[in-house]
């Protein structure tokens, strides 16, 4: 079972599956409640190549592809909505490192694109690769830089 700071190193089974803390809450409560529902597509993506790996291992045409669109698509507009979210506040407190912040959402947002974009010919193994790449983005994100903008919102809260 991972946490938010433990690293992903082989995503096999769903004890890799990323396991919610309050620890690792921002305080923040619309922020926190974003960040878990991310952490949960994020596994409900991962869960799903593996059902589907299952399911469909023999099948050499595009049904496990297809089986997963659905969730990725449903993942790529919820972080769309996210960071949309958290960039109006960091614009709201006059967060200093917003452009900074803005730019690593916009990367993330670009290789998610790209990679959904290309879903169709993924094959398992990039498939786990891109689970991976998505857990190890958001166990840092979360867990380092989101946490850099906190003391600016409290500070205005206070305000």
């Amino acid at each position: 079972m991972n946490t938010l700071t433990s690293s992903v190193t082989n995503l096999t089974d769903d004890k890799d599956l990323i396991r919610w803390d309050t620890k690792f809450a921002l305080g923040i409560p619309i922020i926190d409640e974003q960040h878990k529902h991310l952490v949960e597509l994020c596994n409900k993506v991962y869960t799903e190549v593996l059902a589907s790996r299952l399911k469909y291992e023999n099948d050499k045409n595009a049904q496990w592809q297809n089986a997963m669109a659905g969730t990725l698509k449903e993942c790529v507009n919820y972080v769309a909505t996210h960071f949309s979210n958290e960039e109006k506040i960091m614009k709201l407190v006059g967060y200093e490192q917003f452009s900074e912040h803005k730019n690593r959402h916009d990367e993330f947002t670009k290789k998610v694109l790209e990679t959904a974009k290309g879903f169709e010919s993924m094959d398992f193994s990039d498939a786990i690769k891109f689970c991976k790449f998505l857990y190890e983005w958001i166990l840092s994100h979360i867990a380092h830089e989101d946490k850099l903008y906190v003391k600016k919102v409290l500070e205005y809260k206070k305000i």
